[in-house]
């Protein structure tokens, strides 16, 4: 048998035929078989009234249920004895009884049969059903335990990786990881909180507290103790910067801890886990800004009073002069100050500070203006003196010097002098080629700054020389008054 057959077996009688169809199809059933058994009349000999009609109830009573097999045994039984049981074409008992009663027993006991097998057919589908949704639940139930065990094993790779991760982002950030054991009071460290402390790890991790305290700088072991007691006090997260002495070579370095803690079932702290960081470059970073901000205040200072005394001195036929003049000059300290501050106020090179001042003659440079020397690093306070005094001197010799004529020469050498008393600096300014000089009848702004503002500033001797044949500026001081990083 098919498993098709079998199935279309265990279905029945169908549920899923409505009562209207059911009823239509057991009176269609019916007529079926009294057709079949008034063609066959004539054929048969007498004694057979049932022949179609046992088939037709059986059928009927299979495949729509007891109920229409008892609707169609019923039809069945009154068309039998209207037409086929003696005498036919009436509903006399006489000499019927037999036949009748035949036929009323066996389509009951067929009703009957088919009734029980059906209800066993039932129980069994119901069984069945059972057993497929038991069988149903187990493979959901051994499905969702395959995927929580697959979630498991990725929760715990994941929380491997992650851990991994974490160790080798903190290890390579410098992040020094610990945990306290409020109950037991146990410490337990990463190797990079005992190399920031410049302690040897233990083989087990644990930190004694002791030996932790007795690294921390004393002026702030009370402050961070109690701020870290409230953290675990109030179950919170908290932040902390303190000094430690390292165990190893005794350094002072800076520590910034972040630490949470974490509650148990009865709310009160349970754990605390946190990190350490050595944030001890970025304090000097602080302290190092701190600095130049007080060094910018105090060179603003200065450079205020230099303007002013500028625009004090700065002399103009009309005002038009007076502003070239004045912006000339500002100019000047304004290019000193750009190689200080790309230089980070440290030392600029004198070569470099020449180059910006004769910006505009740029082009002579080599033939016209010869550079010689060798290379030294200025202080702030000389690079200042040295570019507004080069300034003056570049400007008058453009208007009145080697510079206003096609064929001047200037020579601009500058050296390092041996002394028993100290190495000194000496710079030379010599004019050559160009109209005949004669002194200035009076001092200007420009004589004052190449003469008493430099002597004053690098403390040195100034000489201004008017030969006829060229004028002549030179400039004698201590090295160290005008090299980065020289004592005085």
């Amino acid at each position: 048998m098919s498993a098709g057959l079998t199935r279309w077996i265990e279905g029945l009688p169908s549920d899923r035929i409505g009562s209207p169809v059911r009823l239509a199809a057991t009176l269609g059933i019916v007529a079926l078989a009294w057709g079949a058994r008034m063609l066959l009349n004539s054929a048969l000999p007498p004694g057979f009234p049932y022949v179609t009609f046992f088939p037709a109830v059986v059928f009927t009573a299979f495949v729509f249920g007891v109920r229409m097999g008892t609707l169609a045994a019923l039809l069945s039984f009154f068309l039998a004895w209207y037409y086929f049981v003696p005498p036919v074409y009436s509903f006399q008992l006489e000499g019927a009884r037999v036949a009748l009663g035949l036929y009323l027993f066996v389509v009951s006991i067929d009703l009957a049969l088919i009734y029980g097998l059906q209800a066993a057919n039932q129980q069994l589908r119901r069984e069945r059903q059972i057993s497929r949704d038991l069988a149903a639940a187990n493979q959901q139930v051994v499905e969702e335990l395959e995927r929580r065990d697959a979630e498991r094993l990725a929760a715990m790779e994941a929380l491997r990786e992650s851990e991994v991760k974490t160790h080798l982002a903190t290890e390579t950030a410098g992040i020094g990881l610990w945990q306290w054991n409020i109950a037991t009071g146990e410490v337990t460290s990463d190797s990079t909180l005992f190399e920031l402390y410049g302690l040897k790890p233990t083989p087990d991790g644990k930190l004694d507290h002791n030996v932790y305290l007795a690294r921390i700088h004393p002026d702030d072991l009370a402050e961070q103790q109690r701020l870290l007691f409230n953290t675990v006090r109030n179950c919170t997260q908290g932040t902390r910067e303190f000094r430690i002495f390292r165990g190893d070579d005794g350094s002072l370095r800076h520590l910034r801890a972040v630490e949470t803690a974490r509650a148990g079932p009865d709310g009160r702290a349970e754990w605390v886990v946190g990190t350490n960081l050595d944030i001890t470059d970025e304090k000097n970073r602080e302290r190092h800004v701190q600095l130049l901000l007080g060094e910018v205040n105090h060179r603003a200072k200065n450079l205020l009073a230099v303007v002013l005394s500028v625009a004090k001195r700065t002399s103009g036929a009309d005002h038009a002069t007076f502003m070239a003049n004045f912006a000339a000059r500002i100019r000047s300290l304004a290019a000193g100050q750009d190689l200080l501050v790309m230089n980070e106020w440290k030392g600029v090179q004198l070569d470099a500070l020449i180059r910006t001042q004769l910006g505009h003659f740029k082009d002579l440079i080599g033939h016209r203006i010869i550079l010689q020397g060798e290379d030294i690093a200025l202080s702030s306070s000389a690079v200042q003196a040295i570019g507004m005094a080069l300034h003056e001197l570049v400007t008058n010799a453009s208007k009145y010097g080697a510079l206003s004529t096609d064929s001047g020469r200037v020579t601009l050498d500058w050296r390092r002098l041996a002394d028993p008393a100290g190495d000194r600096f000496e710079m030379t300014w010599t004019e050559s080629g160009g109209p005949p000089v004669t002194p200035p009848a009076s001092s200007g702004f420009g004589s004052i700054v190449t003469g008493e503002m430099v002597a004053m500033s690098l403390d040195a001797e100034v000489e201004s020389d008017f030969a006829p044949a060229g004028y002549r500026w030179r400039l004698d001081c201590p090295i160290g008054n005008v090299q980065e990083g020289a004592g005085a």
